[in-house]
């Protein structure tokens, strides 16, 4: 089965600035990072937490250290929190596509003021990117992060897909959550579209979970249900507890199938979401039809093998031999039986 890729950011409801480990880089952390808190932080906390007005224009700084004796370069970019395929709240992944209830990207308000910033050994620079919020009044939060790595230079990343060894590569996100109309918004969940296909070369069944609100949903938790259509026994199953949804952001959840191959039919899934506050339920029905599960059977590794027809074949092969030896014995049983009343 293929691996996951790298480690991702997987950050519930901003725990942020944590070095993250990925392969094939520097075996030190090469820099660090603080954020320069403005006067209108909302809270204690050590990201952007922002008080913020419609049509304000802000710029935030960001204090970038290089803790090497070696000149580095810092690749820095403002990303749009999204909820990634893992279930979590993610500020890792650039130019996404924004969900269709998403009506201010944090990248489209965000502007750096520089992509790449240099530092010599044990340097200190500022970072700088501003903020220009949106004429109309806004409810609930606009969230993103401002994502800070060191630069490889192309020997440094040939060299990298050549070497098998695994080294750690350290990377920072800094949450910037940004808030104009102080009010709770409560969030509302919708399941959308539910298909059969392969991921990481496993038969699942996937339906898009989808958060149409402002504001970030935490501590929650899925139960996953796949029945045949009429029939009571649950074929397969997920649960899943502590996911993060991030505002105005979807995800595709799975189901595995657990090594079976798909079989064309009409099926019933079954979802419960619950955080402490809240819960949704739905019961969808839907059809894998021939073409999607040879698809998806064409791709997957490690199915498991149907015998039936084998059974099948072999045990009317042993009735049929049943029936021959017994006529032949029979028929033999019959002939001498003859003979000795002839004699």
């Amino acid at each position: 089965m293929k691996k996951l890729g790298a480690i991702i950011f997987l950050c519930t409801c901003l725990i942020l600035c944590i070095p993250v480990q990925h392969a094939h880089a520097a075996e030190t952390n090469s820099f660090s990072v603080k954020a320069i808190l403005p006067d209108n932080q909302a809270s204690s906390v050590t990201y952007f937490d922002l008080q913020m007005s419609p049509k304000q224009k802000q710029t935030i700084t960001v204090e970038l250290t290089n803790q090497s004796d070696e000149e580095i370069t810092i690749e820095a970019v403002a990303n749009t929190a999204v909820t990634n395929d893992m279930g979590y709240v993610d500020y890792s992944i650039p130019n996404t596509k924004p969900d269709k209830t998403l009506k201010y990207p944090f990248a489209d308000i965000v502007t750096p003021s520089a992509k790449e910033v240099t530092l010599k050994p044990n340097e200190t620079k500022p970072w700088t990117a501003t903020i220009q919020m949106p004429a109309d009044e806004y409810e609930g939060i606009i969230l993103g992060g401002l994502h800070f790595q060191e630069k490889q230079d192309d020997n440094e990343k040939k060299k990298a897909k050549e070497d098998v060894q695994i080294k750690n590569e350290y990377a920072y996100v800094i949450g910037v959550k940004l808030t104009e109309i102080p009010v709770v918004v409560e969030p509302e969940l919708e399941l959308n579209d539910i298909q059969a296909t392969t991921k990481n070369y496993r038969n699942v069944v996937e339906f898009n979970l989808q958060n149409t609100k402002a504001t970030l949903v935490g501590g929650l938790s899925v139960d996953a249900k796949i029945y045949k259509k009429g029939a009571e026994e649950v074929l397969h199953e997920s649960k899943r507890t502590d996911l993060s949804m991030a505002p105005n952001s979807n995800f595709d959840y799975s189901v595995d199938w657990e090594n079976e191959k798909l079989k064309a039919g009409d099926y019933k899934l079954h979802v419960v979401a619950k955080t402490a506050d809240d819960k949704w339920e739905w019961a969808e029905n839907f059809t894998i039809s021939g073409d999607d599960a040879k698809k998806a059977n064409d791709k997957a590794l490690g199915l498991e093998k149907d015998y039936t027809w084998m059974y099948i074949v072999g045990g009317i092969l042993l009735l049929l031999l049943i029936i021959a030896t017994t006529y032949f014995i029979g028929k033999r049983a019959a002939k001498k039986k003859e003979r000795t009343k002839i004699k």
